[in-house]
C-alpha cells in the first residue's frame, strides 16, 4: 500500500509516495513527476529523507524537465506526445469507441496511465514494427519476437536466446531517432550481447550520431 508523504527542502513541500516491502535497500525512482520510493519495513523516515536529499538536483533536473516537455496532459481535452508532436487525447469515464485516442479516466492517475500506455502499445504497433523492420534489414539481422510495453529504467531490452527484443511504450514520445537509436541498439545486441567496444562500434556504424540522439533519452532516467 502506498502512502503519501512529504518532507520538506528549501521552504518548499516535496511530496512522494512510500511503499514497504521485504527487501533490504531503499529504492528512488521517477516516474512522470512523481517521486516513488519503496523500502523495508524497518527503515526509519530520515534515511528515506537523506536519499531523497541526496538526489534531490538530479530530481528537480528531470521534474523541470519534465514539466517543460509533458509527454501527456490527462484532461477532457487532453493531449499526448507522439513523435514530439501533440495529438489531441480525451482522458474520460466512458471511452469513445470509434476514437483512437479516447482513454479511460480512473480514479488515480497512476492507473489512468498504466491503462493509456497499454492502449498506445496496440495503436502504435505498425510504428514500432517500421523501425525494426526497416532498420534489420539495414542491418542484415533478424529475430522472432517484438514486444511493446511500458518499462521503468529501461527503454529496450533484448533477449538474443530468445531471439527477443522488447521497446518501451513511452519511446513514442520522443522524436523518430530515438526510437532508431533504441532499435539498433538493441538489434545490435542480437551480435554482441554486452557493451563492449566491438558493440558500440556496431551502433555506430548504423547511427554515426547515436550519442547525440541518446542524450534525448538520459535526461529522462533517474
Amino acid at each position: 500500500m502506498k502512502q503519501k508523504k512529504t518532507l520538506s527542502y528549501k521552504g518548499q513541500k516535496i511530496e512522494y509516495f512510500l511503499t514497504l516491502r521485504d527487501q533490504k535497500f531503499i529504492r528512488l525512482k521517477l516516474e512522470d513527476t512523481n517521486i516513488y520510493v519503496s523500502a523495508p519495513f524497518q527503515v526509519f523516515d530520515f534515511e528515506i529523507e537523506q536519499l531523497i536529499y541526496k538526489n534531490i538536483h538530479k530530481i528537480q533536473k528531470i521534474i523541470d524537465y519534465r514539466e517543460k516537455h509533458k509527454f501527456f496532459s490527462i484532461e477532457k481535452d487532453g493531449f499526448i506526445k507522439i513523435n514530439n508532436e501533440k495529438i489531441p487525447a480525451k482522458f474520460e469515464k466512458e471511452i469513445d469507441i470509434k476514437n483512437k485516442t479516447s482513454f479511460k479516466l480512473y480514479e488515480s492517475e497512476e492507473d489512468t496511465v498504466k491503462a493509456m500506455y497499454k492502449k498506445l502499445a496496440i495503436i502504435y504497433k505498425d510504428y514500432f514494427q517500421e523501425s525494426v523492420d526497416r532498420n534489420k534489414q539495414i542491418m542484415d539481422l533478424d529475430f522472432k519476437n517484438l514486444t511493446i510495453k511500458s518499462m521503468k529504467g529501461k527503454w529496450g531490452v533484448c533477449y538474443p536466446e530468445k531471439s527477443k527484443i522488447v521497446l518501451n511504450t513511452r519511446l513514442l514520445h520522443f522524436p523518430k531517432e530515438a526510437l532508431d537509436y533504441v532499435v539498433i541498439h538493441e538489434l545490435s545486441h542480437l551480435v554482441h550481447k554486452n557493451h563492449s567496444k566491438d558493440f558500440w562500434r556496431h551502433v555506430e556504424k548504423y547511427m554515426p550520431n547515436y550519442k547525440n540522439i541518446s542524450e534525448i533519452l538520459k535526461v529522462n532516467v533517474l
